[in-house]
């Protein structure tokens, strides 16, 4: 029979903590073996669910900021969250007193009950337009309602792409293409004026100046929300500036 030496036996019982705990302490100061890193998808949602609510409902669009793509269900939800801003109805007022002011159509009068009129009849108009422009005809085409700022560059380049933007916006997969639901939306809405203005008011040429007045509203609506954050910021920097 061989016999094991208990001097190497003891050595063994010795050594092996050492080597165990050794081990141990390589892998805790040892750095990590490398690891596959993965490109995120383009869907990746911002970092915090409020920056995500912020980019959904809002109008507009900084420039660089990343803001996912609207599902479906979210365009046709825009509309409404449009009709809740507190200046959703300032276009309607200010087109029944344009309207009253000149006796133009809808033709309802001049007195005050005509107003009234008037203003509703715009506040539906206006619904009407955001419903199908900002969000039927968008989740139909997959376009993205929203307005993107250029905000650099020179005024006029940045009022040439606010302008373009009546015919152009971004879809859904990223590309930049013919703004089709915004036109066709509008030429919708402006054809149902004919089912509530008075007859006088209900014919083919008061459907296309309200879409064309509509187009140009549009126009001055993008050019607001390119402008505007400068010329508030303007003002800002004004009152601190000692």
């Amino acid at each position: 029979m061989i016999r094991f030496p208990v001097s190497i036996f003891l050595g063994v019982l010795l050594f092996s903590p050492a080597v165990h705990a050794r081990a141990q302490y390589s892998e805790a100061v040892l750095p990590d073996a490398p690891q596959q890193h993965t490109t995120p998808p383009k869907t990746v949602l911002p970092s915090t669910q409020a920056s995500y609510e912020k980019h959904k409902w809002s109008p507009v669009v900084e420039s660089g900021e990343y803001a996912p793509p609207l599902s479906s269900k979210d365009k046709m939800m825009f509309w409404l969250h449009e009709q809740a801003r507190p200046m959703a109805l300032l276009p309607a007022f200010f087109s029944a007193g344009y309207s009253q002011v000149r006796d133009g159509d809808p033709h309802y009068g001049t007195d005050s009950g005509a107003f009234g009129e008037r203003l509703g009849a715009a506040a539906l108009r206006d619904a009407s337009m955001r419903f199908f422009a900002d969000s039927l005809m968008p989740t139909l085409t997959h376009e993205d309602p929203r307005y993107r700022r250029k905000g650099s560059g020179s005024y006029g380049s940045r009022g040439w792409h606010a302008v373009q933007r009546i015919f152009l916006d971004q879809h859904d997969d990223g590309h930049v293409g013919l703004d089709i639901s915004d036109v066709t939306g509008r030429l919708i809405a402006s054809g149902l004026t004919m089912a509530y203005y008075p007859h006088r008011s209900a014919n083919g040429g008061v459907v296309l100046r309200t879409w064309g007045t509509s187009i140009g509203g549009d126009a001055a609506g993008n050019l607001f929300f390119e402008f505007w954050p400068d010329v508030r910021n303007h003002f800002r920097r004004s009152r601190t500036t000692p």
